[in-house]
């Protein structure tokens, strides 16, 4: 942490406001760079189904990004009940696209990549 000076001479320290903005323009940068990684797998889909893929990942992240604005106008105890209320979501959500992954997977073991075999 640096401090600097004010226009009377003496030292100014960031405030807890100040590390909390810096904090939330980090984590502004790396969700950016994470939605372009996320779109870009959509994008590597055969054209006749990416579009439609592409269009739903939009949708998640669009979700996922209000979900999160909402949350930041809440006193910090509601944010960290909201923030693990949607940790829960996403995992059970993950669960269920494993458990679909699988099931397709057993149907049509050919369009398995090689390490995924079932």
């Amino acid at each position: 942490m640096s401090s600097s000076t004010d226009a009377t001479g003496s030292p100014s320290y960031p405030t807890q406001e100040d590390e909390l903005r810096t904090k939330e323009a980090e984590a502004e940068d790396f969700n950016k760079s994470q939605e372009s990684a996320f779109l870009e797998i959509f994008q590597t889909i055969p054209k006749k189904s990416s579009q439609k893929l592409f269009q739903q990942a939009k949708e998640i992240i669009d979700t996922f990004n209000s979900l999160l604005s909402v949350s930041r106008i809440q006193p910090y105890e509601k944010q960290e009940e909201l923030m693990s209320g949607i940790k829960k979501m996403l995992i059970e959500q993950i669960n269920v696209i494993d458990v679909y992954r699988i099931y397709t997977l057993k149907l049509n073991p050919k369009t398995a990549h090689h390490e995924e075999k079932i």
